[in-house]
């Protein structure tokens, strides 16, 4: 035992292999340590250029670095190594979804879907995709698959729930709509953008006083697609047509000072 030991120590660590440079880059992106990630996903990709895994997730952090270019050729490198990887082909279809590729989109997406029936992912993308190219039937069709597919009482059902309501709000079914925002509510208290879009919902209906609630609510969770200054910008116009200049003022302000390419 004691000469295995010392040959051990002569021969220095163990080698890592690409798989655990990988697992190590997949942790440090769940703990939003990019660059940790990225240096580790190119280790493994180094040692293994067709880790379909590791290209999708160095596509991830691609697309975070703002890199369209590096991303989709991982992605088509992953689908080409391995065409039956539900992963590779979800987020190419997203990827072209995000580029506005619309039509690119769908392809990878349906493929995402047919290789994952129960996942809801695939069909919610899918239904963005057909909403924003005009097709509401399909549309409609594929955010009710997303809907039934989707986890009760989830920050998954939660987002799923809200854009199937905008979608409603956009044909005018305003009821509906808005029944599908509260549920999602219901399924994830902590959503800005449920609280965000029921404010904006209850400002068209004239309840000024309870879009303040929502839209105050809203301001409170965390940051991700809805920005402080929209909802400034919303809580400025609602404290105005309830006669409360100074708190109207006040939003207004912080509004102004974001950045102007804030969508309001």
């Amino acid at each position: 035992m004691i000469w295995l030991l010392a040959f051990q120590l002569a021969a220095g660590p163990l080698a890592v292999s690409p798989v655990q440079h990988y697992e190590r880059a997949k942790q440090d992106f769940a703990e939003r340590k990019f660059s940790e990630a990225v240096s580790e996903v190119n280790i493994a990709l180094h040692e293994s250029p067709y880790m379909v895994p590791a290209l999708v997730l160095k596509a991830r952090l691609a697309q975070f670095a703002h890199s369209p270019d590096v991303a989709k050729s991982c992605l088509i490198t992953a689908i080409t190594a391995d065409p039956t990887s539900e992963e590779a082909q979800f987020f190419l279809g997203l990827f072209y979804y995000n580029q506005n590729d619309f039509k690119l989109a769908i392809s990878p997406l349906q493929t995402a879907q047919t290789l994952s029936p129960k996942s809801p992912l695939p069909a919610f993308y899918l239904a963005m995709t057909h909403e924003a190219m005009g097709d509401t039937a399909q549309a409609s069709e594929l955010y009710q698959q997303a809907e039934n597919l989707s986890p009760e009482k989830s920050p998954q059902s939660a987002l799923i729930l809200v854009a199937y309501g905008r979608f409603l709000l956009a044909l005018g079914r305003t009821q509906d709509g808005i029944g599908k925002i509260r549920r999602a509510i219901e399924d994830d208290p902590d959503s800005r953008e449920a609280h965000y879009e029921l404010a904006k919902e209850l400002d068209e209906e004239g309840d000024l006083k309870n879009a303040v609630v929502e839209a105050e609510r809203a301001l409170t969770l965390p940051e991700l697609s809805i920005r402080d200054a929209q909802i400034h910008y919303l809580l400025a116009k609602l404290y105005m047509r309830l006669k409360e200049p100074d708190l109207a003022k006040a939003h207004l302000e912080k509004f102004q000072a974001a950045p102007q390419t804030t969508v309001r």
